[in-house]
């Protein structure tokens, strides 16, 4: 699907011309504008609230109308809400192209007009690849904004540029087990590396073990396809002079639980671990194909966590690169150990920071639901860039705290630390667990558990599945590092 601006509506034969009418607006001069919509607008007596709609056929003209409430003028939230309830609108009715009319002299800031154009992007899209019959969906969307609007054609571009490396993550997330594997994976990321000249380090079991990545090979050690840590590096096209920045992705992609065997319905969507190792193949080759200004590092531990003879077991205990000792209470909290060792990979690499996206906890959706990802970070001014980051491109996070008190919930009584175990607030404590293994470097984990993969819809995604979360929340925090905010 392809989104264009105008300034002029000039719908073809059977376009659906969308009107999006906002909260204590006055229906009546679009009523006047589209007379088709007129009597129908007038029995239904829209109040311009999120929810309601308007579907009118014009006969003598062979078009569909639409008038939707479009909530509060200005509202990122409602603006992304909108979209989504047009989206599923224009699928309902079949339609190819549609026209959507921003009503009114404007100004329509970039921000507000940028939430439509993400919000129509990750609406139009499905995950058809076992279907024989396809959805073919919409082939192209005109916004027609009257009066000054802050988005250009341009940087609309730019804009899809990051939504195809996001639908690219949920193409990956939504994958079949069978052919999402730490070796399926790995050759992607060599064919990103190839596509967007970009540097890859590839690390499977010899090189494992002479750097003393010991969680990879624990949680890998039953499956077929030995594990991998995967370093992908963007080197920005000039001197910048900048900061670089170490970008950290769990690539579980498969969860069974390993001999703490998961419950049979508790592994249907465990496909989806891997989905922070996807987010962050996405941000990097989004930073090298808007040629961002920072250097960014994209680490992906990848192995697979399967019960069989060499599994690592209940009792075990795991020593990291970094001299600390791991007891495994659980061979269910994997994602904790490979993240280890890739947060000690990459304070190896001495960036000026690292963030880290993982799908860690099932505390995390109890906590904040499927609409936030859990943000753990102890340097404030990282936290607050990640926070603005979130809230402009619509992928929020809400802060957890940190206590120190909490700490002694992940020691252990025959090593230094416990991979489980941790009583409440497990998603805290797993937290405090990681960053005992980022070194010095100021640090934050993002638990997406609740957000990169969705059971049932919710009020911004109109299907179930992979959201592609963090693709986006990451490029914009990259963009403001690099200055190209």
């Amino acid at each position: 699907m392809k989104i264009v601006r105008k300034n002029q509506l000039r719908p073809g034969a059977r376009d659906a011309v969308l009107i999006p009418l906002f909260k204590g607006a006055d229906p009546a001069p679009l009523g006047r504008e589209f007379p088709a919509l007129q009597a129908a607008a007038g029995r239904r007596r829209m109040k311009g609230e999120l929810g309601e709609a308007l579907a009118c056929q014009a006969l003598e003209e062979k078009r569909l109308y639409l008038l939707l409430g479009a909530g509060r003028p200005g509202s990122l939230a409602d603006a992304r809400r909108c979209a989504a309830r047009a989206m599923s609108l224009l699928r309902e009715n079949r339609a190819g192209r549609a026209w959507i009319v921003f009503p009114g002299p404007g100004p329509w800031p970039a921000d507000y007009l940028a939430a439509w154009v993400d919000s129509l992007h990750l609406n139009h899209y499905r995950f058809d690849r076992y279907k024989k019959k396809k959805d073919r969906g919409l082939e192209r969307v005109f916004l027609v904004c009257r009066g000054r609007a802050g988005l250009a054609n341009a940087a609309i571009g730019e804009r899809e540029k990051v939504l195809a490396e996001t639908t690219r993550c949920r193409d990956l997330v939504n994958e079949i087990p069978a052919e999402i594997h730490p070796d399926a994976l790995a050759a992607v990321f060599a064919e990103s590396a190839r596509r967007h000249g970009l540097r890859l380090e590839t690390w499977r079991r010899p090189e494992l073990e002479a750097n003393g990545m010991n969680g990879l090979l624990a949680v890998g050690a039953s499956s077929c396809c030995e594990p991998a840590l995967l370093t992908l590096t963007y080197e920005p096209p000039a001197p910048h002079g900048g900061r670089t920045v170490a970008l950290v992705g769990k690539g579980i992609t498969f969860d069974a639980g390993g001999l703490n065997l998961k419950p049979g319905n508790s592994m249907e969507e465990m496909k989806s671990d891997m989905a922070g190792a996807a987010a962050v193949l996405g941000a990097v080759n989004a930073a090298a194909r808007l040629g961002l200004a920072v250097k960014v590092l994209g680490l992906a531990p990848l192995a697979e966590n399967l019960p069989g003879r060499r599994a690592y077991k209940p009792g075990d205990v795991v020593r990291f690169a970094n001299g600390k000792t791991v007891e495994i209470v659980n061979t269910d909290a994997e994602g904790r150990l490979i993240v280890a060792d890739a947060l000690i990979a990459a304070a190896r690499l001495k960036p000026d920071l690292i963030v880290e996206l993982s799908t860690l906890t099932g505390a995390i959706v109890s906590a904040l639901g499927d609409s936030y990802a859990g943000l753990f970070c102890r340097q404030r001014r990282l936290a607050a860039d990640l926070l603005r980051a979130g809230e402009r491109c619509g992928e929020r996070l809400w802060e957890m705290p940190q206590p120190e008190e909490y700490r002694e919930a992940i020691t252990s009584k025959v090593a230094d630390l416990k991979n489980a175990s941790y009583g409440g607030g497990s998603s805290i404590k797993a937290g405090l667990f990681l960053a005992e293994f980022a070194g010095r470097v100021p640090f934050a984990h993002i638990d997406i558990a609740g957000t990169a993969f969705l059971s049932k819809p919710n009020a911004f995604y109109a299907g179930e599945g992979a959201t592609g979360f963090g693709v986006r929340l990451l490029v914009e925090f990259l963009k403001e590092l690099s200055g190209n905010a």
